[in-house]
């Protein structure tokens, strides 16, 4: 049980990892698109110059912080979704839990225990490739509800990233669907209905807890 719940402690911090280097590529991206200008020789000095230079940085602050709290939660929810149902199966299990027992896909995998670190590596990986696809694709789907979002408010950088990770959660939960389906004894309907019963009965807490505050 110790390893697993280790397993469980890296996953959260691999996830943290891969954020900040697609933070850190998107801001470097970012960079080599900017016009490169000379500083002003001879530009009057303004009082209200320090003032502006704090503006600016506080604000290139928070838009660094959004962007990276968009990575961490997307990608978090996409590699918990793929590895928490089997890593929790195995926390649980009297027997190691291996990858071989997967369904129908598990006679072409090795019987290696769920809980190895090696292997969340490999999960890693998997959930690394699947997550560039998944981000165009709530991208593009945003840019179609664009019109109807800004009929009713401006679109701005925080609206438009909260959006496309709404979209993005959406589409994790046929992947934890998926993985539960694949380690329990479940239809795929019941491991669908499994996912929507946990994330109602975490929305219900967070309400709950909100108002007690």
């Amino acid at each position: 049980m110790t390893s697993d719940l280790w397993n469980i402690f890296l996953n959260v911090v691999a996830a943290f990892i891969y954020a900040g280097i697609v933070w850190l590529w998107q801001n470097r991206a970012k960079k080599k698109q900017l016009p490169t200008q000379p500083p002003p020789t001879s530009a009057p000095i303004s009082g209200n110059e320090p003032t502006d230079r704090r503006a600016r940085n506080l604000q290139a602050l928070e838009a660094g912080t959004q962007a990276f709290l968009f990575y961490l939660v997307t990608f978090a929810a996409l590699y918990l979704s793929i590895t928490m149902p089997a890593l929790f199966k195995a926390l649980f299990a009297k027997e190691p839990v291996l990858l071989s027992q997967a369904r129908y896909i598990g006679e072409f995998l090795p019987s290696i225990p769920i809980g190895k670190d090696y292997l969340q590596i490999s999960f890693f990986v998997v959930a690394a490739v699947i997550y560039w696809p998944l981000l165009i694709l709530s991208e593009a789907i945003m840019s179609l509800l664009y019109p109807l979002v800004d009929a009713f408010r401006p679109v701005t950088k925080r609206i438009w990233n909260a959006i496309t990770m709404l979209v993005f959660l959406v589409f994790c939960i046929p992947v934890a669907a998926t993985s539960i389906w694949l380690f329990y004894e479940k239809s795929y309907t019941d491991s669908l209905l499994t996912v929507l019963f946990f994330i109602f009965l975490a929305f219900a807490l967070g309400q709950a807890q909100g108002g007690r505050r």
